[in-house]
């Protein structure tokens, strides 16, 4: 940490609580679909645009905040971003049917498309240039523990309680944040349409940064169809109990936590002696992914079962910490957060977004077992970008800030 070590600790960890909640609004309705079809007569595509209607607002919100944290300070720009969808989750327990529901779930979407670029860039810039990855992982503990809490929260509370509960304390930690001591060290970017064009520009033109976007666009593909359908897919297709559901959705959210710190681990020191090593880290999650993925999906109910999917969320989830460090390599200190903010924007809007519709269509006309093949074909796919990336990240400028 290149900050007090105490005071960087403890921004770090506030960072981290905000992705707690972040995630733990995000994946709240993933288990409240029995309560959701009782009470609001949803279909299994509308229950994918819970996630969708999320996604379609909080995908291109990451760019305008990224590009924002670039010009005014970052705590406050996440404090607003905090406030918004901590209100948001309120409206929640409030809505009366499927298009209020949609509704509030879009704003709360709207907020935390603050939280993880305008986070990841203020973490890279607090952190020596080789430990970047494990800070982001570290940062990335919320996001695992978040989406662990939500989906029990969402199964064990249920409408509407579950909201109240996940929303209220937003609010508090929007003011910590806020009035959280950090050196005033950001180099403000001017906020003229000319600098903003050639900072896209700049982006753009980095070989690795376009295979980077692709690679991450496919994986959360991937990874948001496994985690907006697993609970259900273990009850429908694999006959598991509620409470069975539970126990392995959890653990194997808790595995993805491990496979987080792994990830940024490893990417951390494969880039001390080659120049790809954060994608190489990358590329090994994903290769290792995806025959347990198929494991996953064929496999009938048992102990070798639990043990794939546990070790699918353990290998799947690798990328995060080593792709965010990647893009804060890429780009310079005035486009950091627009670098984070692109990254994450098309990441979710190109991948998370349509994967839940988009497989709850798929089952709706085969099975959700069979609609499971398409993500993980995509892995596959990801996996060749990265490999591709290897070759770009020699030519392309690394800042070592």
């Amino acid at each position: 940490m290149t900050a007090k070590p105490a005071r960087a600790w403890y921004v770090l960890g506030l960072l981290a609580l905000a992705n707690f909640l972040h995630y733990a609004n995000r994946n709240v309705v993933v288990t409240m679909y029995d309560d959701l079809r009782a009470s609001f007569a949803f279909s299994n595509a509308e229950l994918g645009l819970l996630t969708t209607a999320f996604m379609v607002t909080h995908a291109p919100a990451t760019v305008f905040f990224g590009w924002l944290s670039d010009r005014v300070e970052r705590r406050r720009v996440l404090s607003f971003g905090l406030l918004v969808w901590s209100l948001a989750a309120l409206g929640c327990a409030l809505a009366d049917g499927v298009v209020s529901m949609l509704a509030a779930r879009a704003i709360v979407g709207l907020g935390t498309a603050a939280c993880v670029p305008v986070s990841n860039a203020l973490i890279c810039e607090y952190v020596r240039p080789e430990n970047k990855a494990r800070a982001v992982s570290v940062f990335n503990f919320g996001l695992f523990l978040g989406g662990a809490a939500g989906t029990v929260v969402g199964a064990k509370l249920g409408l509407p309680l579950a909201f109240v509960v996940l929303g209220a304390p937003g609010l508090a930690i929007a003011m910590l944040v806020a009035s959280m001591r950090v050196e005033a060290r950001q180099t403000l970017a001017p906020a003229s349409p000319v600098s903003t064009s050639a900072s896209l520009a700049r982006l753009l033109r980095v070989s690795t940064y376009r295979f980077t976007v692709l690679g991450a666009v496919l994986m959360a593909f991937a990874a948001g169809s496994y985690l907006a359908w697993f609970f259900d897919f273990l009850k429908t297709s694999k006959g598991a109990s509620e409470d069975q559901a539970l126990l392995i959705l959890g653990v194997s959210l808790v595995t993805g936590l491990f496979g987080v710190i792994t990830g940024g681990w490893l990417g951390d020191r494969l880039s001390r002696t080659r120049a790809y090593g954060r994608q190489a880290a990358v590329a090994i999650g994903i290769a290792a992914s995806v025959p347990l993925a198929l494991a996953v999906i064929f496999l009938p109910l048992g102990p070798i079962f639990y043990v794939c999917s546990w070790l699918l969320m353990f290998t799947i989830n690798w990328y995060h910490g080593p792709l965010a460090a990647s893009v804060d390599d890429l780009n310079p200190a005035d486009s950091a957060g627009l670098a984070q903010g692109l990254y994450i924007a098309a990441m979710h809007m190109l991948g998370t977004a349509p994967a839940a519709f988009l497989v709850g269509v798929i089952a709706e006309h085969s099975s959700l077992q069979s609609a499971l093949l398409v993500p993980t074909g995509a892995m596959v796919l990801a996996a060749g970008c990265f490999l591709a990336s290897f070759a770009g990240v020699a030519g392309d400028l690394v800042v070592k800030r």
